[in-house]
């Protein structure tokens, strides 16, 4: 369980959760992002894929500092993000013997659910927070995400 791996700071404030919530949410999403490569034909999910795997990076980056800032340990390399909406180990091994169609409509489901999930986790510490750069983050995790989900949906149809 991901508070077991954690100590140091209340666990229960909103930002840290943020953070422990997040890192997994984030590190899906690059490896969502990854798998495109080779496998994708639509030139969007291609050029998309690329700036989340840097962005999402960045973001755990960003994430794990504060986090030991606050003298909580970051969420370990294996860990899922937990919830509804986020990519199974089996979903991520039937979209792994995809390729190009197919591929192409299975990652644009399955990225359209993760991101909705994504938004949920950011909406919260928004409306409750305090740490102003945790709440700049989820306030662009919003809007960049609300932006994707509608393009998938363009892309669709």
């Amino acid at each position: 369980m991901l508070v077991a791996a954690c100590s140091g700071a209340d666990l229960a404030d909103p930002d840290v959760r943020f953070s422990l919530e997040m890192i997994p949410q984030h590190r899906q999403t690059v490896q969502l992002a990854e798998m495109a490569q080779g496998r994708a034909f639509n030139d969007w999910i291609k050029s998309t894929a690329f700036a989340m795997k840097t962005q999402g990076r960045a973001d755990v980056q960003m994430m794990e500092n504060w986090l030991s800032m606050w003298e909580v340990a970051a969420p370990p390399a294996g860990a899922r993000p937990i919830g509804p909406g986020n990519v199974t180990d089996a979903e991520f091994v039937k979209l792994r013997d995809l390729t190009g169609a197919a591929f192409d409509r299975t990652w644009f489901a399955l990225m359209s659910r993760h991101l909705e999930a994504s938004m949920v986790t950011a909406r919260v510490v928004v409306a409750v927070g305090d740490h102003s750069p945790t709440a700049d983050l989820a306030r662009r995790l919003v809007r960049d995400q609300e932006e994707m989900v509608a393009e998938i949906g363009r892309q669709l149809a």
